[in-house]
């Protein structure tokens, strides 16, 4: 994949950290979008942290993270 400001390749690794990334690491303090990651407990035994961006998808993941708690 690549990056959408600058053209590079998005490292595989960064893919995988951040799935909704759209841009490498050299251009990500450019986005003005911040990456947010919540603690999910899914299950009792071990909890999910998950990375998002966006006003909606951090008001999801808040709002599951706090029904978990």
């Amino acid at each position: 994949m690549d990056c959408e400001l600058c053209g590079d390749l998005i490292h595989p690794d960064r893919i995988e950290a951040i799935p909704s990334t759209t841009c490498c690491i050299n251009c990500s303090d450019l986005v003005t979008d911040p990456i947010v990651g919540f603690m999910i407990y899914a299950h009792k035994t071990a909890g999910e942290v998950v990375m998002t961006s966006g006003k909606e998808n951090v008001r999801l993941l808040e709002r599951e993270y706090t029904r978990g708690r």
